[in-house]
């Protein structure tokens, strides 16, 4: 009932949206023009025009030819690029009943302006005009730094950091927040995996597939929920920009790459066809890797595969809009040393095993473990467009069903067995009403439900099967005073677990067997119901610094409930090195933030300084103390105030027409205030500094990654020396009207430095990836 009453109240919501179209008739104006490369004249086919804060996008048709119409009247900023090849903006004034047309001539050396859909009030935006602290990468700069995980894609971008148990399991790190803190979705809406439960799980989405990769750094409650309380990672498929507006021709592209250090190989490929206001598209591709080399060593089990395939249709009508689609993910990867725990765990229940000479036969006879995933998702998109009255421009509900599984597989001599078998299922609805220029005034509201159905069995089957429901509501404005604009809004959600009786299992016993360490409870806690309400709040300050720059502040309260797995989980736990206890009594956790950005758009000198800091009230983490159970120790979920400080900063400098710098520097510094404790696993202080020799389209130079040394550790984890990687890098763009060539080589670690991250589970076990070069091959056709 509970349920039905939910659905009820959103398609309510939409009713009353819709039925705003009777309302008085509010005429646009009409924007057209043409796209041309600046060198040959030549027009371009597949080029993007923004109009900037009107929520208006298009591409160029075969002739370079685009017309956008309902444009709201007033004044706006458009951009026109394909690629990194851009123009300069022009200024339209818009007029009711009345066309304007504008040219643009795209060159590789005008500023590039980076595009986000993930967090702005107006639809598509650039980054320099959003509230948030975003870096987004687009298909050329992905093609880069192509690995096994999206965290790999990542790794040049300021604030972000890996977390991982071995390649396989790479998962963004955001300004020190990792797990339930990071939000990670694809075309805006949640993947409905398990990376944010485990330091051993991964996410199965290929970058080589991608558009584009966005990451809000810093608090995204209020368009996203309490997960994103750290930030949000959004991979943005090529056909989640036509989803809403129309398309006519055909739009693909093709990526192989390929690298040595871990034998790596990848083919990806995607298809888009529109006529007629219908759209069809199709994608897919696989990857795979070895076991990866480190100066020293080969690091067995390390070895990773995936294969991904999506297919979809919808249509675009001049008022309405519809479209569904179907993606599969299949992927496997091993868990490098993860045995060697199982092992010891397996060991403890065999009463014939010598103790003394465990230790020498340890690696001879620990199994492997690897991770089998399968990750289902079906999602269908309808609503109305180019609305007729004086509220509401577009209204957007999303559909989203995801069935997540995957299996830990043991396996000895050459025989595999389930060691434990996870299922996830999440359901998303989402309706979100984006509103019309009125005024000084814009923005978006809308309602989220989402559930989430968990279930585990096996060794490591920590929590009991739990239904999760969150409903929220939010509003997102912004209002414009020309060189200054304000951003304010709100969302309140709640957020209810229905837990199930823990099943009888030997978790009990192993915890009682160990009777010479302090108690932290003779038993497993009792489970128990909860639920939780959560209030967010941001204000912001956007300010033009003349026409090339702007200061950026913002104040955010945030809240995030405490995870199932926080509340719940208890049992040996390989993938945190933990035998973990959750606490059912764990409270909201709260955030009261301010962050504060400096960006420039200079044609000679780009970039952003970001500074930040964050109180949070209840903070929960995972405490881990001397006592140990089945070889791992034992931690409790805790919770303290702390307080994250910060910065990351990125910039471009053209020194010469022939020596362009790039580089980015991060640094995050995280305790509680109560014990004044570092908190676990915190990234350490980093910089980049990329030095470019543009010759044409081809790019070459090197590039210097230094990592400082991080002793601010929690408890008697271990420090992490410092250290200075060197890569070589060369890259080559080609752009013609219906294509765009890219081929990208890059050699890393050319001293072979052994260097380890302090974010990886595994940085006292193994090195990060030794001397090595990778090749990329990408073509967008149009």
């Amino acid at each position: 009932m509970r349920r039905c009453m939910r659905f009820a109240a959103v398609a309510a919501l939409m009713v009353v949206a819709l039925a705003s179209t009777a309302f008085a008739q509010v005429a646009g104006g009409t924007v057209t023009g043409k796209v041309v490369f600046e060198a040959s004249g030549q027009p371009v086919h597949g080029a993007t025009v923004i109009i900037i804060g009107a929520r208006r996008t298009t591409t160029t048709s075969e002739a370079g030819t685009f017309e956008i119409p309902n444009v709201p009247v007033g004044t706006f900023e458009v951009i026109a690029q394909r690629e990194h090849f851009s123009a300069a903006r022009k200024s339209v004034t818009v007029v009711a009943g009345q066309t304007i047309s504008v040219e643009f001539s795209l060159s590789i050396e005008t500023v590039h302006e980076n595009v986000t859909v993930t967090a702005s009030a107006s639809g598509t935006a650039t980054t320099f005009e959003s509230f948030n602290a975003i870096t987004s990468l687009d298909s050329v700069e992905l093609a880069k730094n192509i690995g096994t995980s999206l965290a790999d894609a990542l790794a040049a971008a300021p604030g972000v950091s890996k977390r991982s148990f071995g390649p396989g399991s790479g998962r963004p790190i955001i300004r020190g927040f990792d797990g339930d803190r990071v939000l990670i979705m694809q075309d805006g809406i949640r993947t409905g995996d398990l990376s944010s439960t485990s330091g051993d799980h991964g996410i199965t989405i290929d970058a080589a597939g991608l558009d584009r990769l966005e990451v809000v750094k810093g608090p995204a409650t209020l368009l996203f929920g309490s997960n994103a309380i750290g930030g949000v990672v959004n991979a943005v498929s090529p056909q989640d920009a036509f989803r809403v507006s129309p398309f006519v021709g055909s739009l693909g592209g093709l990526t192989f790459d390929a690298g040595s250090a871990d034998a790596s190989f990848g083919a990806n490929g995607s298809i888009q066809y529109g006529k007629g206001g219908w759209t069809i598209w199709a994608g897919g591709g696989s990857r795979r890797s070895g076991d990866y080399k480190t100066p020293d060593e080969t690091i067995e089990n390390s070895a990773s595969r995936l294969q991904t395939g999506r297919v979809g249709f919808g249509y675009v009508g001049t008022k309405a809009f519809f479209s569904a689609g179907v993606t599969v993910e299949d992927g496997r990867f091993g868990i490098p040393f993860a045995g060697l725990f199982h092992h010891h765990h397996d060991d403890d229940h065999d009463d014939d095993h010598d103790d003394d000479d465990h230790d020498d036969d340890h690696d001879e006879h620990s199994a492997d473990v690897d991770i089998a995933s399968l990750r289902r998702d079906l999602r269908f998109d309808l609503g109305a467009r180019n609305l007729t009255n004086s509220l509401f421009d577009i209204v957007k509900l999303t559909f989203a069903y995801t069935n997540y599984g995957h299996d830990e597989l043991e396996i000895e001599d050459g025989i595999e067995e389930v060691g434990t078998e996870f299922r996830n299922n999440t359901t998303t609805l989402r309706a979100e009403l984006e509103q019309k220029r009125r005024g000084r005034l814009t923005g978006r509201m809308g309602a989220e439900w989402f559930r989430r159905d968990f279930e585990a069995r096996g060794a490591e089957a920590l929590a009991p099967a739990t239904l999760q429901n969150a409903l929220a509501g939010f509003v997102y404005e912004e209002m414009d005073f020309g060189r200054f604009r304000l951003q304010f809004g709100g969302r309140i959600e709640r957020t209810s677990y229905d837990v199930s009786a823990r099943p009888e299992g030997d978790h009990d016993d192993d915890h009682d067997d160990h009777d010479d360490h302090d108690d932290h409870g003779d038993e497993a806690p009792a489970v128990r119901d909860r639920a939780f309400t959560s209030l967010s709040g941001s204000l912001g300050l956007h300010r033009n610094l003349g026409t090339m720059g702007a200061f950026v502040v913002n104040l955010s309260g945030a809240s995030r409930a405490p995870a199932l797995e926080e509340l719940y989980n208890f049992g040996p736990h390989v993938g945190n090195l933990a035998f973990e206890i959750g606490n059912p009594d764990l409270e909201t956790e709260r955030t009261l933030g301010v962050d504060v950005s400096f960006r420039s758009r200079h044609q000679k000198a780009q970039g952003e300084l970001n500074l930040f800091a964050y109180n949070i009230r209840n903070f929960v983490f995972l405490d881990v103390h001397d006592e140990e159970i089945d070889g791992l120790r034992e931690a409790t979920f805790e919770q303290v105030d702390a307080r994250f400080i910060g910065f990351d900063a990125s910039g471009s400098l053209d020194l010469h027409p022939r020596l362009h710098l790039h580089g980015g520097a991060s640094y995050v510094r995280a305790r509680s205030t109560e014990t004044s404790q570092f908190l676990p696993r915190i990234p350490a202080l980093s910089a980049r500094l990329e030095v470019d020799v543009p010759i044409g389209g081809i790019k070459f130079g090197p590039e210097f990654v230094f990592t400082a040394a991080q002793n601010n550790v929690f408890g008697d984890e271990t420090s992490t020396p410092g250290s200075t990687v060197i890569n070589l890098g060369a890259s080559y763009l080609l752009a013609r009207g219906h294509a765009t060539h890219v081929v990208a080589f890059k050699a890393y670690n050319l001293t072979n430095e052994t260097y380890r991250l302090h974010t990886s589970f595994i940085k006292d076990l193994a090195a990060e990836m030794g001397r090595g070069v990778k090749i990329t091959y990408s073509v967008k056709f149009f």
